[in-house]
């Protein structure tokens, strides 16, 4: 359905745009020329919305694929266009950061308004040109219609310019509009995403997940304490029954050791007997100090090496005794480190946590304080500037009125002395070319009324549009406009009312004098006639300029 009414929206646009060109073509190159520059605008407005859709529905697409946590954020940004990847990493890490929008189309839609403004002030400016030159160039009233004629056609097709831009705007408006409303609805889409499969990846998610494993950690270090304290008393305990079985063994060794020297001693002292019983008994003398040396010699031997053993032991049982209290002290020494160091470092985290809150709380006042004052100096100074600019306006269009009155005035006052002055010159006058005379002045008297009644409906038409503009935009303001209204009103009829007045009081001098003459020249009254019809035209002319100036000034 949005495709649809997308596709609608640009089309009806684009023929806008190409039907107002179409009526240019072979008529008015200026118009043509600016009608390509609203289309060729509009087109550029209408790319990048096309792309910014694409953008959007890339979005969209990679959202609903996703039915699970992808493994890494970083694989899953690379299906979106790059310029939308920071956004939405932003946004899936909880930053609340706006989806980049549309750069060139807002400026682009009040462009497209300005341009066909643009145009159709070309076009007066060149219709008035060629009026005036008309008008200066001609005295046959024949000749001055036709030179009118084709200014007045090309005024009408001068307002096609603006037709054209305020088409193309409110079309590129609606595109953008139905753009930004699918921006919006993908961006909700991916806050559910967000808040849903992609909240692993959420900075908040990770702190959570940080904050429930010191609390694990915390919960699990109570249980490593018991277990190291139970381990150590298990330590002591195998120390312990270590030295007892070294000494037992160590008891046993020496016993042993007695026992096999003793035997060795009776086994050598019984073969000696049993062998040397004959020698010994000669050299008994000679070799007993040798066997009693070393008896004692052996038995010496026996006991140092017995006291070795037992240093040795005893050595060996305080260097296992040192060596397990020094790694039970390390063990404790390091475990109460790492509990003070998960201690320090959960209360940094705390405080890391309170002061970053208590920071973006204040910033985000100040930002908000900021805001609301910058909204509200802009607000006053927008309200100033344009009292100020109706003011001027105000000014500058009584001044116009004014001056605008005292040259009609001054005109009419030189045509009346004008025509006084020929009409004294005449001798005679023919009855029917008086009355002629008389009647054609009174078809140009109504023509006149009926422009100055045109004059005036448009005007109201104009002031009402302008009336339900304002009132749409600018709803405080009414009052104000009303007032304007109301003075350019009363400042019309006061000018309409002194052209009638005036034009009367002529009339009825030209009649009075007319009535009084008795005879003139046909040629004479010919050339009263085509006189008062130029006067009439050039009157009609600065009607038209007074409507130009009228139309400007409401716009």
């Amino acid at each position: 359905m949005n495709r649809f009414v997308f596709a609608s929206a640009f089309a009806t646009g684009l023929l806008s745009v190409a039907w107002v060109g179409w009526g240019f073509v072979g008529s008015s190159w200026a118009a043509l020329l600016m009608t390509a520059v609203i289309a060729g605008v509009y087109l550029l407005g209408a790319q990048e919305i096309r792309r910014f859709r694409q953008a959007t529905q890339a979005l969209q697409t990679a959202l609903e694929g996703l039915d699970r946590a992808p493994a890494e954020l970083s694989v899953w940004l690379q299906q979106l266009p790059q310029t939308l990847r920071h956004a939405v990493r932003l946004r899936v890490e909880g930053e609340r950061t706006p989806l980049p929008g549309l750069a060139l189309t807002p400026y682009l839609v009040g462009l497209l308004v300005m341009l066909g403004m643009l145009g159709t002030f070309l076009g007066m400016v060149i219709t008035f040109k060629g009026a005036v030159f008309a008008l200066e160039g001609s005295t046959d009233l024949q000749a001055i219609r036709s030179a009118l004629a084709a200014p007045i056609k090309g005024l009408g097709l001068s307002f096609g310019t603006s037709v054209a831009g305020v088409a193309a705007s409110a079309m590129l408006g609606l595109l953008s509009a139905l753009s930004r409303r699918e921006r919006l609805q993908v961006s909700r889409l991916l806050d559910s995403q967000v808040a849903g499969v992609l909240r692993p990846f959420s900075l908040s998610h990770q702190r959570e997940q940080a904050y429930q494993a010191l609390q694990d950690q915390s919960q699990a270090l109570p249980v490593v304490a018991e277990r190291l304290q139970t381990l150590m008393v298990q330590l002591e305990q195998r120390s312990e029954r270590l030295n007892e079985q070294l000494l037992d063994r160590q008891a046993q060794f020496h016993q042993q050791a007695g026992v096999a020297y003793t035997d060795l001693a009776a086994s050598v002292g019984r073969s000696l007997q049993d062998s040397l019983s004959a020698g010994a008994r000669a050299a008994g003398e000679s070799i007993q100090p040798v066997v009693q040396a070393a008896m004692a010699e052996i038995a010496q031997q026996a006991g140092q090496l017995h006291q070795r053993l037992g240093e040795v032991a005893q050595g060996q049982a305080e260097g296992l005794s040192a060596q397990f209290s020094a790694t039970v002290g390390q063990v404790a020494a390091h475990w109460q480190q790492a509990l003070q160091q998960q201690a320090q470092t959960g209360a940094r985290l705390m405080q890391d946590l309170e002061q970053s809150l208590n920071a973006f709380t204040t910033g985000f006042e100040q930002r908000s304080l900021g805001l609301v004052d910058g909204v509200q100096e802009a607000l006053r100074q927008s309200r100033g500037e344009q009292a100020l600019a109706d003011q001027q306006r105000l000014q500058a269009w009584t001044q116009g009125l004014d001056g605008m009155t005292q040259a009609l005035q001054a005109e009419w006052r030189h045509l009346g002395a004008e025509q006084l002055a020929r009409q004294q010159a005449v001798c005679t006058a023919l009855e029917t070319s008086a009355a002629a005379l008389d009647e054609r002045q009174a078809q140009q008297a109504s023509r006149l009324r009926g422009d100055l009644d045109q004059l005036v409906a448009r005007f109201e038409q104009l002031a009402a549009a302008r009336l339900e503009a304002e009132a749409q935009a600018q709803a405080e303001q009414v009052a104000a406009d009303r007032q304007r209204l109301e003075a350019w009103g009363q400042a019309l009829g006061s000018v309409a009312q002194s052209l009638q007045g005036e034009w009367q009081r002529v009339g009825e001098q030209a009649l009075a004098q007319q009535q009084a003459l008795s005879q003139t020249l046909e040629q004479t009254a010919a050339a009263i006639g085509e006189r008062s019809a130029e006067q009439a035209a050039r009157t009609r002319a600065d009607l038209a300029q007074l409507v130009a100036r009228f139309e400007q000034l409401a716009q």
